[in-house]
């Protein structure tokens, strides 16, 4: 019988700091490849704001799944994107530090709006 051995995943500062945040909030968008996602997200993080949501009645056998991490003050925040096909992950982007405007922003389009901050 033969044993693999998996290979550790490198793990980025982005990743770790995010792993230790205590809330998550997962908001689905419609499918795009990963690369086309990530190339967009590494020029700008806006473009987040820019995905369409997937209507909650559609089907959802492939999208894209944005997971933000965040603290209970919003002082730090990052976000995965992660391309699923039949409830399964097959790719992510690499993990992002997000400010407060973009989270809000971006949760608003799924009808949940945070306050605006000074």
């Amino acid at each position: 019988m033969l044993f693999f051995k998996k290979k550790p995943l490198i793990s980025s500062p982005e990743k770790k700091a995010a792993e230790k945040l205590p809330k998550t909030k997962k908001v689905q968008f419609l499918p795009q490849k990963i690369e086309e996602i990530t190339g967009l997200l590494d020029s700008d993080l806006y473009e987040l704001t820019k995905l369409t949501p997937v209507n909650y009645y559609a089907s959802k056998e492939t999208y894209l799944q944005c997971t933000f991490f965040y603290n209970e003050d919003y002082s730090e925040i990052y976000f995965v994107v992660e391309y699923y096909d039949n409830d399964r992950p097959k790719g992510e982007t690499p993990y992002y530090k997000a400010d407060y405007e973009l989270f809000r922003k971006t949760v608003a389009r799924f009808g949940q709006h945070l306050p605006k901050r000074d």
